[in-house]
This record gives structure tokens, sequence and C-alpha cells, in this order.
């Protein structure tokens, strides 16, 4: 059933525990005044915001799903370990963005559906295909694009607190974009031609899932926007037209390369159609 997407704190114990694991980070939230901004500006800022908290909440749910099917791979505990850490960071990622939004005034109205945040591997599979494909999609496919697409417009990000924010979100996915490589150093050896082949198609669908979103920018490229390039970068994004091609270098220079390091080709012709 789709819903509109919320989110709520417990605060008290439960929020003393998390800080435990997750500190708060010295944001500076006071220095962003949404007075100095038009609602042109901030409707705007807020559709970008509302996106990146769903998409962490989003990582959250993928993670877990993860982590539960390292376990039953019988994945190496360490591996297992580091992994549940990035639960807390996807977390905190949602509540920074959260804060964020609450000082632009508030998130944009989204709906989800809450049972498919997380990519669902068919059934039929052995639990060590399961945890193939889902270090496929998440490890090597969702993280790299996250991190490839959100470091250059960080970089651009002139409001200090927002920079603040993209800052801190990105440093943990430096962590969580090595899942990928660390998972395949110990299952390398064990996958088949077979499964290599499967793995492929299956990175080619995981890319299929963000196409819409170099099209979608294409699309918007394409009609005049009422704010200025500097008013873009200064609250956390870029012109839609030059999103297309950063979007389309993170799977050509670093997924697909990234992918072929470890023995998975993803079909060069499909892949060509879905970069078009």
């Amino acid at each position: 059933m789709t819903e509109i997407f919320t989110i709520e704190w417990c605060g008290g114990v439960a929020e003393h525990h998390f800080r435990k694991a997750r500190p708060a980070d010295d944001i500076g939230w006071g220095e962003l005044d949404a007075r100095r901004y038009s609602e042109a500006h901030l409707a705007a800022a807020r559709e970008v915001w509302t996106g990146v908290a769903l998409s962490e909440y989003a990582a959250i749910a993928a993670f877990s799903e993860v982590v539960s099917a390292l376990v039953a791979a019988r994945a190496p505990l360490d591996l297992i370990g580091m992994t549940s850490d990035f639960l807390a960071d996807e977390v905190y990622h949602v509540e920074l963005a959260s804060r964020l939004l609450m000082r632009l005034g508030g998130a944009a109205l989204k709906t989800f559906e809450p049972t498919e945040l997380a990519p669902r591997p068919p059934g039929g599979l052995t639990p060590r295909q399961r945890a193939n494909e889902l270090a496929v999609r998440v490890g090597c496919v969702a993280e790299p694009f996250a991190s490839a697409t959100a470091v250059p417009m960080m970089r651009e990000t002139t409001n200090p607190v927002v920079r603040t924010v993209y800052q801190t979100i990105i440093r943990d996915e430096a962590r969580h974009r090595r899942f990928g490589s660390l998972y395949f150093e110990w299952a390398a050896p064990a996958l088949d031609a077979e499964e290599r082949e499967r793995l492929g198609r299956v990175a080619l669908h995981a890319l299929g899932n963000y196409a819409s979103l170099w099209r979608g920018a294409a699309r918007a490229a394409a009609t005049p926007s009422a704010l200025s390039p500097e008013q873009m970068h200064e609250l956390g994004w870029i012109e839609p037209s030059r999103y297309v091609p950063l979007a389309r270098r993170a799977v050509t220079d670093e997924i697909v390369p990234e992918l072929a390091d470890i023995g998975i080709v993803v079909p060069p012709r499909e892949l060509e159609a879905l970069l078009a």
C-alpha cells in the first residue's frame, strides 16, 4: 500500500542509545536561515532533499536485506559486522536530511511503497546466490552511484550548513562503497561462469533503476529554470544539463569497470541502449 513518506523520533532512551552509536555532528543548523530564500527556491530545495531523505531511508532497508543475506550465506563474521554498522550510518543520514528539511520549511509531499524499498532477489536462489545478487545491487551499483553523483554536487554547494550535511554523508558513503569489492574478495573464488553471467544481468537491471534519473534530468534540461545555477548550487544540487553526463559517467567510468575487475560483465549492447 502506498503511503506518504514521514518519519518519527522517539527521543529519550532510544535517542540516548542511538547517540552512542552515532554522536551528533556539529552542523550549526541555526546558520541556515530560510528567510533568505524565495518560495520557489525553497520549494525546489525541499523536493531535492526529500528525495535524499527517502533514498537514504531505502538504504536502511537495503542494508538490512544485505546483512540477512550475509548471515544466511555464512559470510565472514567481520564482514557481517562491518555491514551491520552501515545501518546506523543510513539512519543518521535520514536524520540529517530531515533536519535540513525542517530548516527549509518541511518536506515535500512524496508517496512510497514501504515494502518495496529494498531489492528483492527472485525465489529459488541459494543463500550464496542471494548474497551475490544483493552485493551487486547494493554494494556494486547503488552505493557507488550515490557517491559518484553526490561528491561533485557537494563540491559546488556554497551554503556551509548544506555542505556540512553533504560532507558528513559522503564520509560514510566512502566506507559503504567498499562493501562490494570486499564481499567479492571472499565470494569470487566460488563464482562459476554461469553465475558471473547472471550477475552481469543483475547489474544491468540494477542500473536500469537509475535510468529515470538521467532521462528525467535530460527532459528538465530542455525547460528553462526559474532558478540560476548559483541558486541551485547554494542549496545542494546542479543544473539538469550537467547532471545527465555526471550520472552516465558514474556508470561508464566507475561502476562498469569496477564490476569488470571482479569478473562481472554488464551486457554491452543493452548497457548502450540504457545510457541512450
